[in-house]
């Protein structure tokens, strides 16, 4: 697939899923590539993804952030360098010592870096809302003809975007298909047979489902990439937190295996029944609502973007009136609910509890765009209006609009 683009499009207001898949449809990259294929989306703009990181970019966090051998770590082709060559005693990154290893071969590899670049953490975001997962980046700079890993598959799934010089990939056979996080490659393992072998440009990006074998090695120049990591929950994921949640309900589910099962007298057909009674008390006595909510909740706390202009917005010198205007903080995941006599708010991990009066203009603030206090439903005065404002300002969930 191929497209051509002669501008960047501003990041205001962008459909962050749907820029990093153009030109194909989103809906078309669920229905035939998700969870199932590779796919390579060509572009003759390299400069499509430049405005979300630079080498500049990677000179600060290295040179300023005070970043340990966790946040910022070494690789070759034939695995990674031991900390002690480029970290202190205190695990302290050494920027001079990360530079000579690079200098002399060994690709960069920056960790979680959408925590420290808002850019990638407003990307991360929409990715999360869409997938209702997980997304975390990795940043590999890697020097001129060179490999960081060895070919090896990923146990969740994978965006690569291409932001400077060219990598040649190879994907190899699929040995198990979707592996769960504990079905790692085993290093050392054979990758197989190649079965595509492709260059992947500046502005172009890849998608790898998990368990898709692949490894990469740049060409005559330096090569940096983006690889967003989607960590989605399974349904064994799932299954297993609902019997463990449906067990501290349940003593039944508590007890001991029969003390007979691994004698020879214990039959095939009473085991088949024990199981089938065990698992029927899950499905009929167990709600899973209390699984889905903790879900939910573990992607509305990892899902944030990065808050920049906190101590500003409470530092501002014009005070809330019933005219002063608001927005939603651009890729906050959000979630308003009624729970009893009470509605709340959760976000970032954290929620705002309020009595059920006040649940039209909660759900109001939490889902309109922009607006003005004094639209907010009437279900609060205008005292009570400047109240709510003025706390999911302070929570960070409302930001003031500059006019």
């Amino acid at each position: 697939m191929m497209t051509d683009h002669t501008r960047p499009e501003p990041a205001v207001d962008r459909d962050w899923y749907a820029w990093l898949l153009d030109p194909l449809p989103t809906a078309e990259f669920e229905r035939e590539y998700y969870e199932q294929r590779l796919l390579h989306v060509r572009r003759k703009a390299s400069f499509y993804y430049a405005e979300l990181l630079s080498v500049a970019d990677l000179d600060t966090v290295l040179g300023t952030h005070a970043a340990g051998h966790r946040d910022i770590k070494l690789v070759r082709g034939d695995g990674d360098v031991a900390p002690r060559e480029y970290a202190n005693d205190a695990g302290r990154v050494q920027p001079l010592e990360i530079a000579r290893h690079f200098g002399d071969g060994a690709t960069v590899v920056f960790n979680q870096l959408h925590t420290r670049v808002p850019m990638l953490a407003r990307l991360c975001v929409a990715l999360g809302r869409r997938f209702s997962s997980r997304v975390q980046t990795n940043v590999y700079l890697t020097p001129p003809d060179a490999q960081g890993f060895a070919p090896h598959w990923d146990t969740h799934d994978v965006f690569v975007l291409q932001i400077s010089g060219t990598k040649r990939w190879s994907i190899y056979d699929t040995r198990v298909k979707l592996p769960l996080r504990g079905q790692r490659f085993e290093r050392g393992t054979p990758p197989g047979d190649v079965s595509v072998e492709l260059e992947l440009g500046p502005g172009s990006a890849l998608y790898l489902p998990r368990g898709l074998m692949h490894s990469a090695r740049s060409t005559d120049q330096a090569s940096l990439h983006i690889t967003l990591g989607l960590t989605a929950f399974t349904w064994a994921e799932f299954l297993v937190e609902s019997v463990t949640a449906a067990a501290l309900e349940e003593e039944s589910l508590r007890r001991n295996l029969p003390r007979e099962f691994a004698g020879e007298g214990f039959s095939v057909a009473e085991r088949k029944r024990l199981f089938g009674e065990k698992l029927a008390i899950v499905q009929s006595r167990f709600d899973p609502e209390v699984v889905w909510r903790r879900f939910t909740d573990e992607v509305l706390a990892a899902d944030v973007p990065l808050f920049t202009d906190l101590l500003s917005q409470r530092l501002r010198e014009d005070r809330l009136t019933p005219r002063s205007r608001v927005r939603r903080r651009a890729g906050l995941l959000t979630e308003a609910v009624t729970e009893g006599e009470t509605c709340l708010l959760r976000f970032c991990g954290r929620e705002l509890r309020l009595p059920l009066a006040a649940w039209p203009a909660l759900r109001f603030a939490a889902t309109a765009d922009e607006f003005a206090v004094e639209d907010l439903p009437d279900c609060l005065d205008a005292e009570g209006k400047l109240t709510l404002v003025s706390r999911l300002v302070r929570e960070g969930v409302l930001q003031r609009s500059s006019v």
